[in-house]
């Protein structure tokens, strides 16, 4: 493709060798991130945008499970294209992830036209000083959308545990918003205490994003629960 900017077609149409009997990238793994890849080359140009862009950081930072005895798509390949797609989003200003868009204004809101003081993860930034204590934090999306590195040889949260405790906490978080804590099904505390099983074989979550994504998720229960 030499360096003429990446197409949609470019992606669609993009194969892999598969290898089997030694590690390779999870087909589906890889698959949803080339969706997403397209996706965001379409909105790029002018067709409708799904989602919000991927950048080139979050195509640098992601992670594939690896497969040994099913097919795999070979890892050196997947790596070299994705190297170009890095590169070629990065050309285009889409180097880092940008501020989420302003969240709807919730009933009472006094001010329809405060941002929301999410960063590029979605959640609340605890540094700022300047927002009124009862605008507008975390939201149930945040929790929904949210994704974390896997782990392979080292030690990881199984994903099911997070992934089941985490649509709890959406749950939670969405019944508090509408004036519903008795309907609650996590706490502050809880969310401090949780423990998960961890994984060392078969991939994990990387339990450092998760344990900072739920410090931020108990201090947004804090805030509801001292309201």
């Amino acid at each position: 493709m030499g360096t003429m900017p990446l197409t949609p077609a470019d992606i669609r149409n993009k194969k892999f060798h598969t290898v089997r009997l030694r590690p390779g990238y999870n087909e589906e793994d890889v698959d949803a991130l080339l969706d997403r890849i397209e996706a965001t080359l379409v909105a790029l140009e002018g067709g409708p945008r799904t989602g919000p862009l991927l950048t080139a950081d979050e195509i640098r930072n992601s992670r594939f499970r690896t497969t040994r005895m099913s097919p795999g798509y070979r890892e050196d390949e997947v790596d070299d294209f994705l190297d170009l797609v890095v590169a070629d989003l990065a050309g285009r200003g889409l180097g880092q992830p940008a501020s989420p868009p302003p969240l709807p204004p919730r009933a009472g809101q006094a001010d329809p036209g405060q941002p929301h003081p999410g960063q590029g993860q979605g959640y609340a930034d605890p540094n700022r000083t300047d927002l009124p204590s009862d605008g507008p934090g975390m939201a149930p999306r945040d929790i929904r959308e949210k994704r974390f590195a896997t782990t392979r040889l080292t030690t990881g949260y199984n994903e099911q545990e997070v992934d089941d405790f985490l649509d709890r906490a959406e749950y939670s978080l969405e019944v508090l918003l509408q004036g519903r804590p008795d309907r609650a099904t996590l706490t502050s505390a809880e969310v401090e205490r949780v423990q998960f099983a961890t994984t060392r074989a078969r991939p994990g979550y990387d339990p450092a994003q998760v344990d900072q994504f739920l410090d931020e998720l108990a201090e947004e229960f804090r805030r509801h629960e001292r309201s």
